[in-house]
């Protein structure tokens, strides 16, 4: 049984704030299971469905099997830009 310590990551950009859901999968390294954008004007709203779309995703599936494990969290965070970047 693998055990997970929940890290969020945040990021600005001019268009409203970037969140990084990463997970350190303890004894084995970092993965991103989702980002999530938060455009201005912040509406609650979007907010509280991101947080539901969060936890519906953990139930599903583990982090580790969503995306691959990297050594640092900054690695992972870069492999998973770049996977859906292109």
């Amino acid at each position: 049984m693998n055990i997970y310590r929940y890290m969020p990551v945040w990021a600005r950009s001019n268009e409203g704030l970037v969140l990084y859901r990463c997970f350190e999968v303890i004894g084995h390294g970092f993965t991103v299971q989702s980002k999530d954008f938060f455009p201005l004007p912040h509406e609650a709203e979007r907010a509280a469905q991101l947080e539901s779309q969060f936890h519906e995703l953990l139930f599903e599936q583990a982090p580790e099997q969503r995306f691959p494990i990297e050594p640092t969290v900054q690695a992972a965070i870069e492999a998973f830009n770049a996977h859906f970047s292109g």
